[in-house]
Protein backbone atom coordinates (compact mmCIF):
# COMPACT_ATOMS: atom_id res chain seq x y z
CA UNK A 1 0.00 0.00 0.00
CA UNK A 2 1.52 3.26 -0.85
CA UNK A 3 2.27 5.81 1.92
CA UNK A 4 1.57 8.68 -0.17
CA UNK A 5 -0.97 9.31 -3.02
CA UNK A 6 0.53 11.99 -5.74
CA UNK A 7 -2.13 14.76 -6.33
CA UNK A 8 -2.71 16.27 -9.72
CA UNK A 9 -5.93 18.39 -9.62
CA UNK A 10 -8.28 18.02 -12.48
CA UNK A 11 -9.58 21.58 -13.91
CA UNK A 12 -12.69 20.08 -14.21
CA UNK A 13 -12.78 18.60 -10.41
CA UNK A 14 -11.48 21.84 -9.11
CA UNK A 15 -14.49 23.78 -10.31
CA UNK A 16 -17.15 21.32 -9.46
CA UNK A 17 -15.77 20.68 -6.07
CA UNK A 18 -15.48 24.17 -5.25
CA UNK A 19 -18.86 25.03 -6.33
CA UNK A 20 -20.18 22.19 -3.97
CA UNK A 21 -17.98 23.37 -0.96
CA UNK A 22 -19.45 26.94 -1.69
CA UNK A 23 -23.45 25.44 -1.80
CA UNK A 24 -22.32 22.99 1.30
CA UNK A 25 -20.85 26.07 3.76
CA UNK A 26 -23.54 28.42 2.54
CA UNK A 27 -25.98 25.69 3.98
CA UNK A 28 -23.96 25.17 6.76
CA UNK A 29 -22.11 28.39 8.12
CA UNK A 30 -23.79 31.55 8.83
CA UNK A 31 -20.91 33.66 7.37
CA UNK A 32 -16.68 32.46 6.98
CA UNK A 33 -14.49 35.43 8.20
CA UNK A 34 -10.60 36.33 7.73
CA UNK A 35 -7.91 38.59 8.70
CA UNK A 36 -4.57 38.80 8.48
CA UNK A 37 -1.45 38.77 6.20
CA UNK A 38 -1.88 37.38 2.84
CA UNK A 39 -0.64 34.31 1.49
CA UNK A 40 2.01 34.11 -1.03
CA UNK A 41 0.85 34.01 -4.16
CA UNK A 42 4.07 34.24 -6.48
CA UNK A 43 6.00 30.79 -4.37
CA UNK A 44 4.99 27.98 -2.83
CA UNK A 45 4.59 27.37 1.22
CA UNK A 46 3.75 24.95 3.88
CA UNK A 47 0.78 26.43 6.05
CA UNK A 48 0.19 24.73 9.51
CA UNK A 49 -2.96 25.00 11.29
CA UNK A 50 -4.47 24.06 14.43
CA UNK A 51 -7.11 20.41 13.86
CA UNK A 52 -10.08 20.85 15.66
CA UNK A 53 -12.89 20.27 13.42
CA UNK A 54 -14.05 18.03 10.46
CA UNK A 55 -14.34 20.73 7.97
CA UNK A 56 -10.40 21.77 8.78
CA UNK A 57 -9.48 20.73 5.36
CA UNK A 58 -12.11 22.13 3.39
CA UNK A 59 -12.16 25.46 4.60
CA UNK A 60 -8.29 26.35 3.26
CA UNK A 61 -9.43 24.39 -0.41
CA UNK A 62 -12.59 27.18 -0.56
CA UNK A 63 -10.56 30.15 0.28
CA UNK A 64 -7.45 29.37 -1.60
CA UNK A 65 -9.60 28.58 -4.73
CA UNK A 66 -11.42 31.65 -4.17
CA UNK A 67 -8.98 33.78 -3.28
CA UNK A 68 -6.10 33.26 -5.54
CA UNK A 69 -6.14 34.80 -9.26
CA UNK A 70 -3.23 32.50 -9.91
CA UNK A 71 -3.01 28.97 -11.01
CA UNK A 72 -1.12 27.65 -8.06
CA UNK A 73 -1.23 24.20 -7.02
CA UNK A 74 -3.24 23.31 -3.70
CA UNK A 75 -1.93 20.44 -1.81
CA UNK A 76 -3.14 18.98 1.56
CA UNK A 77 -1.84 16.53 4.21
CA UNK A 78 -4.44 13.38 4.67
CA UNK A 79 -4.21 10.68 7.24
CA UNK A 80 -3.66 6.98 5.01
CA UNK A 81 -6.95 5.92 6.51
CA UNK A 82 -9.14 8.90 5.47
CA UNK A 83 -7.65 9.11 1.93
CA UNK A 84 -8.77 5.38 1.29
CA UNK A 85 -12.31 6.20 2.67
CA UNK A 86 -12.19 9.13 0.58
CA UNK A 87 -9.92 8.56 -2.55
CA UNK A 88 -11.77 10.97 -4.47
CA UNK A 89 -9.88 14.07 -2.61
CA UNK A 90 -6.49 13.09 -4.19
CA UNK A 91 -7.89 14.82 -7.14
CA UNK A 92 -8.03 18.20 -5.12
CA UNK A 93 -4.84 17.75 -4.09
CA UNK A 94 -4.84 15.41 -1.14
CA UNK A 95 -1.64 13.20 -0.61
CA UNK A 96 -2.08 10.80 2.74
CA UNK A 97 0.92 10.04 5.23
CA UNK A 98 1.22 7.20 7.62
CA UNK A 99 2.96 8.05 10.85
CA UNK A 100 3.42 4.42 11.90
CA UNK A 101 7.18 4.19 10.84
CA UNK A 102 9.60 7.10 10.15
CA UNK A 103 9.99 5.72 6.78
CA UNK A 104 6.57 5.86 6.02
CA UNK A 105 5.78 9.28 6.68
CA UNK A 106 9.17 10.46 5.38
CA UNK A 107 7.59 9.72 2.15
CA UNK A 108 4.61 11.78 2.43
CA UNK A 109 7.08 14.95 3.68
CA UNK A 110 9.72 14.36 0.90
CA UNK A 111 6.00 14.38 -1.32
CA UNK A 112 4.83 17.79 0.35
CA UNK A 113 8.71 19.41 -0.20
CA UNK A 114 8.49 18.82 -3.73
CA UNK A 115 5.26 19.76 -4.63
CA UNK A 116 5.85 23.27 -2.29
CA UNK A 117 9.05 23.77 -4.22
CA UNK A 118 7.18 23.44 -7.39
CA UNK A 119 5.22 26.59 -6.44
CA UNK A 120 2.11 24.56 -4.61
CA UNK A 121 0.06 25.69 -1.49
CA UNK A 122 0.72 22.87 0.88
CA UNK A 123 -1.64 22.61 4.12
CA UNK A 124 -0.02 20.67 7.01
CA UNK A 125 -2.25 19.91 10.46
CA UNK A 126 0.84 18.86 12.45
CA UNK A 127 -1.94 18.09 15.46
CA UNK A 128 -1.91 15.02 13.39
CA UNK A 129 -5.55 14.42 15.26
CA UNK A 130 -8.54 16.20 15.78
CA UNK A 131 -8.06 18.13 19.45
CA UNK A 132 -10.50 19.97 21.19
CA UNK A 133 -11.02 23.77 20.61
CA UNK A 134 -10.17 24.23 24.27
CA UNK A 135 -6.90 22.43 23.52
CA UNK A 136 -3.37 24.08 23.36
CA UNK A 137 -2.16 22.98 19.55
CA UNK A 138 0.58 20.67 19.79
CA UNK A 139 3.08 20.33 16.52
CA UNK A 140 4.97 17.57 15.45
CA UNK A 141 7.93 18.65 13.67
CA UNK A 142 7.25 17.23 9.66
CA UNK A 143 6.19 20.22 8.37
CA UNK A 144 9.41 22.14 9.41
CA UNK A 145 11.68 19.71 7.30
CA UNK A 146 9.70 19.41 4.39
CA UNK A 147 9.38 23.34 4.08
CA UNK A 148 13.36 23.37 4.55
CA UNK A 149 13.74 20.67 1.94
CA UNK A 150 11.97 22.82 -0.64
CA UNK A 151 13.39 26.37 1.13
CA UNK A 152 10.03 27.78 1.32
CA UNK A 153 8.36 29.68 4.22
CA UNK A 154 5.87 28.25 7.03
CA UNK A 155 2.80 30.16 7.22
CA UNK A 156 1.05 29.66 10.63
CA UNK A 157 -2.65 29.75 10.14
CA UNK A 158 -5.75 29.76 12.92
CA UNK A 159 -8.80 29.00 12.30
CA UNK A 160 -12.25 28.83 15.01
CA UNK A 161 -15.87 27.50 14.40
CA UNK A 162 -18.21 29.12 16.61
CA UNK A 163 -21.53 29.49 17.83
CA UNK A 164 -22.43 33.31 18.53
CA UNK A 165 -25.62 35.36 17.93
CA UNK A 166 -26.41 33.56 14.82
CA UNK A 167 -28.34 30.28 14.19
CA UNK A 168 -25.86 28.58 12.59
CA UNK A 169 -21.72 28.46 13.62
CA UNK A 170 -19.35 30.80 11.90
CA UNK A 171 -16.15 30.55 11.07
CA UNK A 172 -12.80 32.35 11.41
CA UNK A 173 -9.31 32.46 9.88
CA UNK A 174 -6.20 34.12 10.45
CA UNK A 175 -3.30 33.64 8.29
CA UNK A 176 -0.06 35.03 10.96
CA UNK A 177 3.59 36.21 9.14
CA UNK A 178 5.57 33.72 7.11
CA UNK A 179 8.23 31.88 9.47
CA UNK A 180 11.45 30.89 8.21
CA UNK A 181 11.77 27.54 7.98
CA UNK A 182 16.12 27.33 8.42
CA UNK A 183 15.52 28.86 12.00
CA UNK A 184 16.46 26.34 14.85
CA UNK A 185 13.24 26.82 16.53
CA UNK A 186 11.08 26.89 13.69
CA UNK A 187 8.53 24.26 15.11
CA UNK A 188 8.10 26.18 18.24
CA UNK A 189 7.71 29.35 16.53
CA UNK A 190 4.94 28.16 14.43
CA UNK A 191 2.94 26.54 17.16
CA UNK A 192 3.20 29.82 19.25
CA UNK A 193 2.00 32.11 16.62
CA UNK A 194 -0.63 29.56 15.73
CA UNK A 195 -1.87 29.80 19.76
CA UNK A 196 -1.10 33.53 19.90
CA UNK A 197 -3.56 33.93 16.81
CA UNK A 198 -6.28 31.80 18.33
CA UNK A 199 -5.95 33.75 21.47
CA UNK A 200 -6.29 37.20 20.01
CA UNK A 201 -9.04 35.50 17.67
CA UNK A 202 -11.07 34.55 21.18
CA UNK A 203 -10.27 38.37 23.12
CA UNK A 204 -11.06 40.74 19.91
CA UNK A 205 -14.40 38.33 19.42
CA UNK A 206 -15.33 38.88 22.46
CA UNK A 207 -14.72 42.82 23.01
CA UNK A 208 -15.70 43.87 19.42
CA UNK A 209 -17.17 41.25 17.97
CA UNK A 210 -16.44 40.42 14.11
CA UNK A 211 -15.24 44.36 13.78
CA UNK A 212 -11.58 43.25 12.48
CA UNK A 213 -12.49 40.62 10.42
CA UNK A 214 -13.02 40.83 6.30
CA UNK A 215 -15.95 38.85 5.28
CA UNK A 216 -14.99 36.44 2.64
CA UNK A 217 -18.81 35.27 2.08
CA UNK A 218 -22.22 35.29 3.42
CA UNK A 219 -24.28 31.77 4.53
CA UNK A 220 -27.68 31.21 3.24
CA UNK A 221 -30.43 33.05 5.41
CA UNK A 222 -31.66 31.70 8.68
CA UNK A 223 -33.82 31.79 10.91
CA UNK A 224 -32.55 34.45 12.60
CA UNK A 225 -32.16 36.50 10.06
CA UNK A 226 -35.57 35.70 8.59
CA UNK A 227 -37.09 36.66 12.05
CA UNK A 228 -35.26 40.13 11.76
CA UNK A 229 -36.39 40.69 8.01
CA UNK A 230 -40.09 40.24 9.61
CA UNK A 231 -39.32 42.38 12.39
CA UNK A 232 -38.48 45.56 9.86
Amino acid sequence: MSTWSPARPLRGFDWCFTMYLRRLMRRSFAALWVRGADLPRERGYVAVANHHSWWDGFIPYLLHRQGSASEQPFRIMMSDAELQRFPYFRFGGAFSVDPSTTRRAYASISYAAAQAQQGAAVWIFPDGTLRPPSATPAFTSGFVHAARLAGVPIVPVAMRLLFLDRQRPEVFVERGQPIDAHARDARECAQQAVTAMLESMDDDLARDGRASFALAFAGHAGVDDRLALSRR
